[in-house]
């Protein structure tokens, strides 16, 4: 009796991308409930949270994606490269983001001025540290997208500049986690 083999390669994408869609598509929820909160920077706060999750998961993907260029493996760099431009655009759009909702937590009697009160480390450290750090990513971004489009399919003859983009792309993403785990941090305490 025959039986048709599983593609266990196959299976393992398939799945691999089932987790990332449901992962993605319940933490799009979450921000979307932000437009239910009782403020009227809901839709600030649901445009910044919606943009920081699509840059983190895409960050995340790309991540993944870097560890074959580090190895040396064979991979579409047209999909790379179509990857890495909406990467770097969701970078844009949380960090544009970012600055529209920062004008409530630096407002008066924002976030800003309740952390000042009740926990003044907080802001002193990890608030000043996640203005920065959250900014990294997008111009590491367009220094992979640069590369990319710049070398084009002739980028499989280096792998210098193949390393060079893995790293670039894995340095991104530590930055993109560092701002997304402060911001959950700050949005736990005091929401704006």
């Amino acid at each position: 009796m025959a039986h048709d083999a599983i593609d266990s390669h196959q299976l393992t994408k398939t799945l691999i991308r089932l987790q990332a869609g449901t992962a993605l598509l319940l933490l799009l929820m979450i921000s979307c409930l932000d437009l239910f909160f009782p403020t009227q920077y809901a839709l600030k706060a649901a445009v910044h949270g919606i943009s920081a999750i699509s840059a983190l998961v895409i960050g995340t993907y790309m991540t993944h994606r870097a560890y074959f260029l580090l190895r040396g493996a064979k991979i579409n760099y047209q999909s790379l490269r179509n990857w890495a431009l909406a990467a770097t655009m969701l970078n844009l759009l949380g960090a544009i983001s970012g600055n529209w909702i920062y004008m409530r937590y630096r407002g008066q009697d924002g976030p800003r001025d309740w952390i000042l009160q009740n926990v003044p480390d907080f802001h002193n450290v990890l608030m000043e540290f996640k203005e920065f750090v959250s900014l990294f990513p997008f111009p590491l971004m367009v220094v992979v997208c640069f590369t990319l489009f710049y070398y084009k399919d002739q980028i499989h003859l280096r792998h210098d500049i193949k390393q060079f983009i893995a790293i670039i792309i894995m340095v991104s993403w530590f930055f993109l986690m560092l701002g997304f785990v402060s911001g959950l941090i700050l949005a736990k305490l005091r929401f704006v």
